[in-house]
């Protein structure tokens, strides 16, 4: 076990369209660099042009929703959750697009990580409903195993 502290974990609130513009401005020059090395049509030139398409409407919509929640000014309580789970959807695309060059210089691995809670609140619910979910899987397991001298 490991005495090394855990990283600190990043929830959706603390997503800003900075973030987003920093992953953009980090992936395009590379995408666009693979599109001018190879021909037009071909599967290298496709494959960066689909991820280019995909980084850019990520990166919109990343900005379009923490502007919204830093504006604040929803209609009601569910209306600020949609927005939340849709930047929480789109920062977590863009992450699953730039994690392939997570050893390339400037890849910021302290920020751009997996966001899996929308705040510390959320964050600890949900670590505690998996907690307890592996404590029942544990129990199940110890009561599904032979017992010793049991004949099996």
């Amino acid at each position: 076990m490991s005495s090394a502290p855990e990283p600190s974990r990043l929830h959706v609130v603390d997503l800003t369209a900075a973030d987003g513009e920093a992953v953009f401005d980090f992936l395009v020059p590379r995408l666009r660099a693979q599109m001018d090395e190879h021909r037009f049509g071909t599967p290298p030139y496709n494959t960066a042009s689909a991820l280019d398409a995909i980084v850019r409407r990520a990166d919109h919509a990343v900005r379009r929703h923490s502007q919204n929640l830093a504006a604040d000014s929803f209609y009601d309580s569910r209306e600020r959750l949609r927005c939340l789970h849709a930047l929480q959807d789109a920062w977590n695309l863009l992450w699953e697009a730039a994690f392939p060059w997570r050893e390339e210089k400037g890849y910021d691995t302290a920020r751009w990580v997996y966001v899996e809670y929308i705040d510390a609140e959320d964050a600890a619910r949900g670590e505690a409903m998996k907690a307890e979910i592996d404590a029942e899987m544990r129990v199940e397991r110890e009561a599904a195993a032979p017992t010793e001298g049991s004949g099996r």
